[in-house]
């Protein structure tokens, strides 16, 4: 907020009187801070000299250091470099073509489809709607506009992590031309984007990721490029990257990816200038931190804590290749209590994935990665398959019956099929920010056919109206009352969720014939007539039986939602069949509703939305203990 000293001083009195004076004080310099360090910033450009940069390197040669403290550092790109060496002659064809693409300026980000983005890329714009943000100072950079642009493009093509299958490529084929389209994109993103300008500065999170995967690069082509004419401005760029991580850090009481993202991007840096004071100082910090995030963020099930299954495969990315680098760098940081319990994090990845190889998208998603390397451009971001070999683990096998009682998962695998069910809190210590109205929704899948869904995320601040309906209690496989939410949804708050309905897990027994789970929240408690929400599972063989209860003194309108995977759906007076692709079908039977086929939609992945069908049923429940048995079952 650009304000004048008049201003400032107005608002000063405003705060002070709503928040006392020493809270006052503190938002208005941070609000007046911004256009003095614009002001100064454009007379004074954030630049960095070969002396600094040497002394930055602790004396040693820059190649020497990448080729070798930094692969040590980051052994997911040392295991990618190896990979090179045992392609088939298919995969090698493969992986040139994603390549030329690139070098081509052909991108396919976040919904887009593939598109060129002409000669010079314009680093700046969303290339699905035409938007360019300004390149005024990060402080005044608006998130969204209201013309359905989204600032995830700019910055999901900024992080660069097609970067590193341009050095592949190179490493391959040793022609010089892939040296040189890295060397003129480093050299026109650097020229465009100056320190602390522009849409690319505006989320630390981003600016890790860039400079991680800049890292990666330069580790894989230091041999070849260390005597090109770009190569030191990106040295350069990369301690300034360095120096706004550390300054400009994502820290809350209560914090998630961001800033996660911020601290190991940071000790990706710091392997480059680890044998100079800056890098050292960066690598011991960011070692500590990461050590008391694992215990911050995720719960002693394993569970990460922002209520979503596709961040949890970001997050245990993160740690992976965080912890590989604390322990290269600061021997010791990593403790055995640490690697266990990133061990429970894969467990919980190995018990949520589906037969199909698929992860239920419960939650929020936006494809996010850290280091894809060889999966950039090519693996559906359902699969997190990859965590497994950037730990260097064996994938598999899940557990027949797993409940994850912190983070709210309950699952189960009885003969082919396999459930999960959502009960658990909003995430971020009450926050919401990535979490849906889920509770008491299932996943469900017969082998590798997946039947009653979740529809996914679709977008965030591109359009708040869809951003919504994905995330609401009607786009879920649960019971919603007079069209009322489980938790209040706001269209401003697109990243906030208070946790009304208080979703708690009441039976988990297992037996020889099957499992139960029993749940229930309180969602729906503000209603003129208060009412809970009591869901039991009991799965046997291909079947699943559901009892709904409601407890209220009052009448309610229910609405029953199963969105199902594409199919085709004949529904009627208490009976559903869908018949799917496969072969595989699925019957809903429940007497006393009328069930209906209505258009929906499911979300693969971010940017992308598919038309398919969600069966609903509405009726009018009875006071006191209102009781709906729906009986699901699949067959082949």
């Amino acid at each position: 907020m650009d304000l004048s000293v008049r201003e400032g001083y107005a608002r000063w009195r405003e705060l002070g009187v709503r928040h006392g004076t020493a809270a006052a004080l503190k938002v208005v310099r941070a609000e007046l801070r911004g256009p003095f360090r614009s002001v100064l910033l454009k007379v004074r450009p954030l630049r960095i000299t070969a002396d600094e940069l040497g002394a930055a390197l602790g004396g040693f040669e820059a190649r020497d250091v990448l080729r070798g403290a930094v692969l040590e550092a980051m052994p997911t790109v040392a295991a990618f470099e190896r990979s090179l060496g045992r392609l088939t002659d298919e995969e090698r064809e493969e992986l040139l073509l994603r390549a030329e693409r690139i070098a081509d300026h052909t991108f396919d980000l976040l919904g887009s489809g593939p598109t060129r983005l002409g000669a010079r890329i314009d680093w700046s714009c969303d290339f699905k709607m035409g938007r360019r943000w300004p390149l005024d100072h990060i402080s005044r950079i608006p998130v969204s506009y209201p013309d359905h642009s989204d600032i995830k493009v700019p910055w999901e093509l900024s992080r660069f992590q097609h970067l590193p299958l341009l050095a592949a490529a190179h490493r391959l084929t040793g022609d010089e031309r892939w040296l040189d389209e890295i060397g003129a994109q480093l050299d026109d993103w650097i020229q465009a984007n100056p320190v602390e300008f522009g849409v690319n500065w505006a989320c630390t999170m981003d600016v890790a990721i860039r400079a991680a995967n800049w890292v990666a690069t330069l580790a894989l082509v230091a041999d070849s490029a260390s005597d090109a004419a770009w190569f030191e401005p990106a040295l350069a760029s990369l301690l300034l990257h360095g120096r706004f991580i550390r300054a400009h850090l994502e820290w809350a009481p209560v914090r998630g990816n961001h800033y996660l993202s911020d601290v190991v991007g940071l000790l990706c840096v710091a392997a480059l200038f680890n044998d100079g004071p800056e890098g050292r100082a960066w690598a011991q910090w960011a070692a500590r931190d990461l050590v008391e995030e694992l215990g911050h963020q995720v719960h002693d099930d394993g569970c990460d804590h922002e209520a979503s299954i596709p961040y949890h495969r970001l997050v245990t990315e993160l740690f992976i290749c965080g912890l590989a680098a604390a322990e290269a760098l600061v021997p010791g940081a990593v403790s055995e209590e640490d690697r266990e319990r990133v061990e429970r994090m894969l467990q919980f990845v190995r018990d949520y994935t589906r037969p199909d190889g698929l992860a239920p998208q419960v939650g929020d998603a936006d494809d996010g990665r850290f280091l894809p390397l060889m999966d950039y451009g090519r693996r559906d971001p359902r699969s997190h398959h990859h965590l497994f070999a950037q730990a260097d683990r064996p994938d598999g096998p899940a557990s027949p019956y797993a409940a994850y009682g912190q983070g709210g998962y309950w699952i189960a695998r009885t003969g082919s099929l396999y459930v999960l069910v959502r009960c658990g809190d909003v995430g971020l210590g009450g926050q919401g920010c990535h979490a849906h109205n889920d509770a008491l929704a299932f996943d469900l899948s017969l082998g590798r056919q997946p039947l009653v869904i979740d529809p996914g995320s679709y977008v965030y601040t591109a359009d708040p109206i869809e951003r919504n309906a994905f995330r609401s209690t009607a786009f879920h496989s649960t019971l919603q009352l007079d069209g009322e939410e489980q938790n209040p949804i706001s269209t401003t708050a697109l990243f906030a969720m208070e946790d009304r309905r208080r979703a708690e897990a009441l039976a988990w027994e297992v037996t020889e014939a099957g499992v139960v789970f029993v749940g229930r929240h309180h969602g729906y408690e503000h209603l003129e007539s208060p009412a809970t929400h009591t869901r039991r599972f009991e799965i046997r063989g291909d079947t699943i039986a559901i009892t709904d209860t409601v407890h209220s003194a009052g009448e309610h309108e229910a609405q029953w939602t199963f969105p199902l995977a594409p199919g085709d759906v004949v529904a009627g007076p208490g009976r559903v069949h869908a018949r799917f692709d496969t072969g595989v079908e699925l019957e809903i039977e429940c007497p006393g509703l009328d069930f209906r086929s209505e258009a929906g939609w499911f979300s693969p992945s971010y940017g992308r939305r598919s038309p398919t069908s969600f069966v609903r049923a509405r009726r009018r429940t009875r006071p006191g203990e209102d009781v709906t048995q729906i009986t699901l079952r699949a067959s082949t």
